[in-house]
């Protein structure tokens, strides 16, 4: 018989954690999960063969220390194995079964890193970007985090002029999607907690202005005021997020940046793309 699945081990796990004060538990067998450990115990005779007939079933601990013992003789994932913790190569020395919606996932916790001064391996071949595990990273060594919203931008940030004046080694990133985007999360809270600047690149529209304002980012990179005035437009103001411009409103900011989100108060944006060939510069966001 196959092995049980996750929402039979997940069920497991809670009902031993109720077991733990009260000895056994009757569940009504007409429920899909019930039903599956009970099939399952049945062929590994565990229990009586007429269970699965019965309107109840009376779980008890020492028949759960029965189903995790004979899981794990089978090499199967047992109920107990805290799967969350572990990524796949891990979970393989523990089983032979494979359960691809548990534990941590491949890139749960890497960021793309878009280097200052690129790497040439020994074929001549340039490296600009490196795909590394976010506490790899020796945080100390930086002196600014600058996170990019879009991923061809980042990819592609040899387009655009800016410069981080003052900073000596700054930490570039991509902000990340739904694949990278926990792990850079974990980085920049990090990040923060050392007190360190950190800037925003991305598009200026209310959604980018609110994460720059709410993440913790004290800048965003930006072109002149005066070039922002002259080239935002209405088309690049999605009108979904007329929704953030209420929260940013009740933010406190300096006056010069306020000079910027006046433009998005007359709902006119600025795509991150549209920004290359500018002379972008660090503005402040509350000092």
């Amino acid at each position: 018989m196959d092995p049980l699945n996750l929402g039979a081990l997940t069920w497991l796990k809670a009902l031993e954690k109720r077991l733990l004060s009260k000895g056994n538990e009757k569940k009504k067998t007409n429920s899909k999960t019930v039903r599956q450990v009970l099939a399952w115990c049945l062929e590994q005779d565990l229990i009586p063969a007429n269970s699965l007939n019965l309107p109840e079933f009376t779980f008890t601990r020492e028949l759960l220390n029965a189903i995790a013992t004979t899981q794990q003789k089978l090499n199967q994932t047992h109920f107990r194995c805290e799967l969350q913790t572990k990524n796949r190569i891990e979970s393989a020395l523990l089983s032979d079964q494979e359960i691809k919606t548990a534990g941590i996932r491949p890139r749960q916790q890497r960021v793309l890193i878009h280097l200052t001064s690129p790497v040439f391996t020994e074929q001549n071949m340039k490296i600009q970007v490196i795909d590394t595990h976010w506490q790899d990273i020796p945080l100390s060594k930086f002196d600014v985090l600058m996170v990019v919203e879009n991923s061809d931008c980042f990819y592609h940030l040899d387009l655009f002029e800016y410069s981080l004046h003052h900073f000596h080694s700054p930490l570039i990133v991509y902000r990340g999607d739904k694949i990278y985007g926990q792990a850079t999360t974990k980085l920049k809270d990090k990040w923060l907690e050392m007190n360190k600047p950190a800037i925003y690149f991305g598009d200026f529209d209310p959604k980018g202005a609110s994460i720059a304002i709410h993440e913790g980012y004290e800048a965003m990179l930006l072109p002149s005021l005066e070039v922002v005035r002259k080239t935002a437009s209405v088309a690049m103001f999605p009108d979904n997020q007329l929704k953030f411009i209420k929260k940013i409103k009740e933010k406190n900011t300096n006056h010069f940046f306020e000079s910027y989100l006046k433009i998005l108060f007359d709902q006119k944006g600025l795509r991150q793309q549209k920004m290359q060939g500018e002379s972008l510069q660090i503005v402040s966001i509350t000092s």
